[in-house]
């Protein structure tokens, strides 16, 4: 991996670093409105709506957590040397992986074997674009003039 790569890599993990702390403090700000909303009689529904937005908050700021980890853990990684190697077989990990995934651990294979034991994998069925002029269309509302 080339220094400007590594240097690329490393803008984009403080990058996303800010935005998700950024994200952290409005979550926070909205969390304290709910909480003085909540103070104020309401409806079943505004009541369940609370805590709706309560719960995908919580479990939002668990995923951006475990997120924020894994970015310290790359950017020990740049300053040690060792990042862009993957931890499971300790080969290279495509630049174009590291691009998408900055702070990703393992290489796209090691990633979906790691996947399928823990029961996270999705696999992937593909595109099959379909053709327009394969398309028949018939409309009852389009008689002829």
């Amino acid at each position: 991996m080339t220094k400007k790569q590594l240097q690329d890599c490393k803008k984009r993990l403080y990058e996303e670093k800010s935005k998700i702390l950024e994200r952290y403090l409005a979550k926070e700000e909205t969390q304290q409105r709910l909480e003085e909303e909540s103070k104020e009689p309401r409806d079943w529904e505004d009541i369940g709506q609370m805590t709706y937005t309560e719960e995908l908050l919580d479990n939002l700021s668990h995923i951006e957590i475990n997120t924020l980890k894994e970015i310290d853990i790359a950017l020990k990684k740049l300053e040690n040397g060792t990042y862009g190697v993957c931890e499971n077989c300790g080969s290279e990990i495509n630049i174009e992986r590291l691009k998408a995934i900055p702070w990703t651990r393992y290489c796209a294979t090691c990633a979906e074997e790691i996947e399928r034991e823990s029961g996270t994998y999705m696999p992937s069925y593909g595109f099959e674009p379909m053709l327009t002029e394969d398309i028949e269309i018939e409309r009852e509302d389009l008689g002829e003039a």
